[in-house]
């Protein structure tokens, strides 16, 4: 099994979605999204692992295994060994956007 379908049924899994959860939203059936994380269909348009990566949270460099962090992360998400979930660390990303934004504008 390659990277990508590896990565494909990892990211689902642990955002506790279904086949076909994910299948309905890329528009195909779930049979298909079945034979992409099984490997049978090898090559995957470039727009549906975009749209994979969409839905995932993630990049598509990820899950084409390009790159091996799925999420942002932060310093506080490494020093304080909490198990954030992902949208935790989303929200934390978004909030020292927010954070840094502000610091500039009183510069």
């Amino acid at each position: 099994m390659s990277v990508l379908q590896e990565r494909i049924k990892e990211r689902r899994l642990n955002l506790g979605m279904t086949l076909l959860e994910v299948a309905e939203q890329l528009g195909i059936k779930e049979a298909t999204m079945q034979r992409y994380e099984s490997g049978e269909i090898k090559n995957i348009k470039h727009e549906t692992i975009v749209n994979l990566a969409k839905i995932y949270h993630c990049s598509p460099s990820y899950l084409m295994g390009w790159e091996d962090i799925a999420v942002p992360t932060t310093a506080a998400h490494k020093e304080d060994n909490e198990h954030w979930t992902e949208e935790e660390l989303h929200k934390i990303e978004e909030y020292k956007k927010l954070l840094l934004a502000a610091r500039a504008n009183k510069q």
